[in-house]
């Protein structure tokens, strides 16, 4: 009885840690992915001589040097080079 109380605590533990890895994975990703678009609307936006563009449902506008404003989340990101 207690041997297969315990292997449920286990089991529990071991779901939640997948759990917590697997959605932090996915904030990650997000994170990398938006980072990677701001760059490339930076990019866009220097080479082509434009006001605007839009990368993946959002809006850039160039806001700088190395900045570009996201009029979605209506914020300014630096870029690096």
């Amino acid at each position: 009885m207690a041997e297969s109380i315990v292997a449920l605590i286990i089991a529990a533990v071991a779901v939640s840690c997948m759990y917590l890895t697997v959605a932090e994975s996915q904030e990650n990703g997000r994170e990398i992915e938006l980072k990677t678009d701001r760059a490339y609307a930076y990019h866009v936006l220097q080479e082509s001589n434009l006001n605007q563009v839009t990368v993946h449902d959002r809006i850039y506008e160039k806001a700088g040097h190395n900045y570009v404003y996201d009029r979605d989340a209506k914020q300014e990101f630096a870029v690096e080079d």
